[in-house]
């Protein structure tokens, strides 16, 4: 515990900007950096198409970017425990493992307890990637599918693959916000920009062919926003909420040579908006989808202790600056370099030359046994 824990112990003194404010988080499907002129201005500085998320990349200026910002797994099903609880993967997703039916204290759960209503969206069918048993777990009230999209507005919006277009969708989100009580947290997976890469067909000759197959998608999915926006940007509702966008993982589609090993295909669209401005800036350090849960709370005014393995970007300086991960062996990327350990034994095989490296590493070491002693103890709590 003295070189690193896990356990929050917020300053109930801090500064809590947006306190009492409704909290939506988009995870979004395999929306890598790369797709974005914003963070990759090199990429189509030469190019006729400048990037495939123009309205995401005009939230982003006027919001608070994390601009290094990288996925925590490969895979949807390691996305939302590290989004939403702040708990990585290694070996083994989290959710696979029999002992994530331990109880947990995730933000939807810490916020409902706080008085918050909570819903998960997913335009797929109910019980579709897990995704609705782990929101249940996550401590989500509410839960919306594409039965629930069909039960209103009928069965012509499904893809044909997965589930309901995401413009769609949104719209129909943004119906149900608009009949939550406030203060409320919601938390919404987007799919379109998921193979076979299709879009409707009426947007098919009109959005961008895109330098691979899914930049097409990411397209219709930046314009689904933007018409989210429009609709719903003058309701109250919408002007007292934080809007939390990050990527689930890099998508399997790449076009540039940097995005094709590590530790470019980890690297992600995240960001946080208000639609007031109340949060600006940019985050050019290293940070990671374990960092959203504990940010958010901080934002919120948080004083009680958590469990998280992710840092508050704004109220937490003395936390390592890092994403970590698990391909084979385990990974901490950190401004200076990536620190990598052994598989088996734990020992350093790759780590920064720079005066801090022993500490990093000692770091790192001490996350992974942290993380594998609580799941031996099946506890993930700040009480436990």
């Amino acid at each position: 515990d003295g070189i690193y824990t896990p356990v929050h112990r917020p300053d109930s003194g801090g500064a809590a900007p947006l306190e009492g404010r409704n909290v939506v988080v988009f995870v979004m499907e395999s929306m890598s950096a790369e797709h974005s002129a914003h963070l990759h201005p090199e990429l189509y500085a030469d190019r006729q198409v400048k990037g495939y998320t123009p309205f995401l990349d005009s939230l982003m200026q006027a919001g608070y970017c994390f601009e290094r910002m990288y996925a925590n797994g490969t895979r949807s099903i390691q996305a939302l425990p590290a989004v939403l609880g702040s708990i990585p993967s290694f070996k083994t997703p989290f959710v696979l493992m029999p002992q994530a039916l331990a109880p947990t204290r995730q933000l939807p759960r810490i916020l409902r307890d706080k008085g918050y209503a909570t819903a998960f969206f997913c335009g797929s069918a109910a019980g579709s990637m897990g995704f609705g048993a782990y929101a249940r777990s996550a401590g989500i009230e509410r839960l919306y599918s594409r039965e629930d999209y069909e039960a209103r507005h009928g069965r012509d919006d499904f893809d044909g693959y997965w589930g309901i277009w995401d413009e769609s969708f949104l719209q129909y989100a943004g119906e149900e916000m608009n009949a939550l009580p406030e203060p409320f947290f919601a938390a919404l997976f987007t799919l379109s920009s998921h193979h076979p890469f299709v879009v409707p067909e009426k947007y098919a000759a009109t959005l961008p062919d895109g330098y691979t197959r899914i930049h097409k998608g990411v397209a219709y999915d930046d314009r689904a926003f933007r018409l989210f926006f429009e609709r719903f940007g003058g309701e109250e509702w919408f002007r007292r909420t934080i809007f939390v966008f990050v990527a689930d993982h890099v998508s399997s589609e790449k076009f540039a040579e940097e995005t094709r090993s590590y530790p470019g295909n980890m690297h992600i669209i995240g960001f946080i908006y208000t639609p007031d401005g109340a949060l600006r800036g940019e985050v050019g350090e290293v940070t990671q989808q374990l960092d959203i849960m504990p940010t958010v709370l901080g934002l919120v005014g948080n004083t009680e202790p958590y469990f998280a393995f992710g840092r508050d970007v704004l109220n937490e300086p003395q936390r390592p600056r890092w994403s970590v991960s698990y391909d084979g062996r385990f990974r901490a990327l950190t401004g200076e370099g990536a620190v990598v350990l052994d598989d088996s034994d734990m020992d350093v095989q790759e780590c920064p030359a720079t005066p801090a490296a022993d500490s990093l590493a000692q770091n790192f070491r001490a996350l992974v046994q942290q993380y594998y002693t609580h799941i031996e103890k099946k506890s993930y709590t700040a009480n436990d």
